[in-house]
């Protein structure tokens, strides 16, 4: 392959996942890195997830709505701070969202693939309409 062909092929675009639960993790990653996508993490708490987000470079991100005993929102502010398109997952009602999140899309498990799919879709939509926006690295390369 030529340097210039190289330069015209699209790089996957990075999705951070933050899920607690192990199949639930398996099954976005698998069904994300058949799409073609770039998982980072799956993260299993808050404070990892933080840290992810204060190193490395996502486009796009989708959470667990409840890590353990917990809400994911801190993960969720950060994201819209960063101004990064994000999603919950979550086996709650949607009435259990706050008011704060109402621009977030939901997807209520369990989901089909063409549901994460379609999700996928309208968050890199949201990125590329909005222009590449990534999370700062924190330490000096």
């Amino acid at each position: 392959m030529l340097a210039q062909d190289a330069a015209a092929v699209p790089r996957p675009a990075r999705i951070f996942v933050l899920e607690d639960d192990m199949l639930n993790a398996l099954f976005i990653e698998d069904t994300l890195q058949f799409a073609g996508h770039e998982v980072v993490g799956p993260a299993k708490t808050i404070t990892q997830a933080l840290a992810i987000l204060d190193d490395r470079e996502i486009d796009a991100a989708i959470l667990d709505l409840q890590i353990d005993e917990h809400v994911s929102f801190d993960v969720g502010r950060k994201l819209d701070e960063l101004k990064i398109p994000w999603a919950i997952t979550t086996a709650h009602a949607p009435s259990f969202i706050v008011p704060q999140f109402s621009h977030v899309d939901v997807l209520i498990k369990p989901f089909p693939v063409s549901a994460l799919l379609a999700l996928t879709a309208r968050l890199l939509a949201r990125a590329e309409a909005t222009g590449p926006r990534f999370a700062p690295r924190s330490r000096p390369d």
